[in-house]
């Protein structure tokens, strides 16, 4: 068995701790905070809705007190289930067999967060140059909804870090940019009918079905329109509906429907331009359902407005995952590169938080121990060679804090 890198008591500790999105990471954050405190940094914290789970963030100020610039590092501290995958390890059992370290959250992205959590006594002991920031979060995995939080107290606290390196799984290469993950739901309610008498009611499949050809549509012109962007692998922004929920039975109209969607774009792309988009179409849909219920009345004999008053649309957006966009050479780039990331920059598909922290003002870049591929999967796992890379990284890291 190869030796075992120095940060493998951490990661063994944090993948212990089953922090499935949308469940209490609060044994995680205890772990984590006790190690800062051990330390004299206070933990600054913002909340989920319900109180059961929070980001963290710990800002190590420079010697002479400066908490201004410096580096964020950040990572977040949910997983994705488990459940219906066939594992041949305990998923939440740090498992090392053959070079390589077996564990749910091992490469997305426990391996990043355990070596930072190695590092911090050196961290904590160094004469600083510039402030050092750790950042973690809650519930990335469903669409970075706990990040914003954590950004929009950041910039309130007056925190104006220079630079920030998300630690995704890249194989330690530096990417610069990914496509935006939007995702929504449109909800609509029509009039539920016996079959035989459809024209007395409104059919919300079939409204629905408009929306799924106009978001195909939508997809389609990308395709053939742009922009275009060859650094990616897929070159222009994709999306469509994934979900379609609707009806009870084959002999009753539907009367509810609930469609998904999801869209990448491409960071030359403007998302709240398509957003308005859905919106102005969703709206458009609105007054359909509207005249097919008066038509209703009308076939039917109904009181006028008493079917119209029972049909509705609602448009959600669910999540909302910027594009990060780091240009060729800028600062942000050259210093991944000195940390000792691979590569001048790369271009992926997956959305993560660094376009959030882009938003907030932060340069940054995406450059983590293992593969994405990894991620989500049955038995995953991360070379211990990786995490060895990420040792390294980190290191350079604190040797830049210095100012050497």
């Amino acid at each position: 068995m190869s030796a075992l890198p120095d940060s493998f008591p951490w990661i063994e500790k944090l993948i212990a701790e089953p922090t499935v999105s949308e469940t209490s990471n609060k044994g995680l954050l205890k772990i984590l905070a006790d190690e800062f405190d051990k330390y004299g940094f206070t933990p600054h914290y913002t909340y989920s809705d319900d109180g059961e789970r929070a980001n963290i963030f710990v800002t190590l100020p420079a010697h002479d007190g400066s908490t201004t610039g410096g580096v964020v590092i950040s990572g977040h501290t949910d997983v994705v289930p488990v459940e219906g995958q066939d594992w041949n390890t305990d998923p939440f059992t740090a498992t090392v067999k053959d070079g390589k370290l077996y564990g749910r959250g091992s490469s997305d992205m426990k391996a990043y967060i355990g070596v930072a959590m190695h590092l911090l006594p050196e961290f904590a002991q160094a004469k600083l140059a510039h402030p050092v920031h750790f950042a973690f979060s809650y519930d990335e995995e469903i669409g970075c909804v706990g990040a914003p939080r954590m950004l929009e107290d950041m910039v309130q606290r007056g925190l104006t870090p220079e630079f920030c390196v998300v630690g995704e799984p890249s194989m330690m290469q530096v990417i610069a940019a990914h496509k935006g993950a939007h995702r929504g739901r449109v909800t609509l309610r029509g009039v539920a009918k016996h079959a035989s008498l459809a024209p007395h009611g409104v059919n919300s499949v079939a409204v629905a079905g408009k929306f799924i050809t106009f978001f195909d549509e939508l997809a389609q012109r990308w395709i053939e329109e742009g922009p275009f962007d060859r650094g990616f692998v897929t070159p222009f922004s994709t999306g469509g509906v994934t979900v379609a929920r609707g009806g009870v039975q084959y002999n009753i109209i539907a009367q509810d429907t609930v469609l998904e969607y999801d869209f990448r774009a491409l960071p030359t792309i403007d998302a709240q331009a398509v957003i308005d988009e859905i919106e102005a179409y969703v709206e458009a849909l609105g007054e359909e359902l509207r005249a097919r219920a008066r038509s209703a009345e009308q076939l039917s004999g109904a009181e006028p407005g008493s079917l119209e008053s029972q049909v509705s649309i609602k448009h959600e957006l669910l999540a909302r995952v910027p594009a990060l966009g780091a240009k060729e050479g800028s600062p942000i780039i050259t210093f991944g590169g000195e940390m000792g990331g691979i590569g001048e920059g790369a271009k992926v598909p997956y959305g993560t938080e660094g376009g959030q922290f882009q938003a907030a003002g932060v340069a940054t870049i995406v450059c983590g121990p293992g593969d994405i591929a990894q991620a989500h999967t049955p038995n995953e796992w991360i070379e211990l060679t990786q995490i060895e890379a990420c040792e390294d990284f980190m290191r350079n890291i604190l040797s830049w804090a210095q100012g050497k």
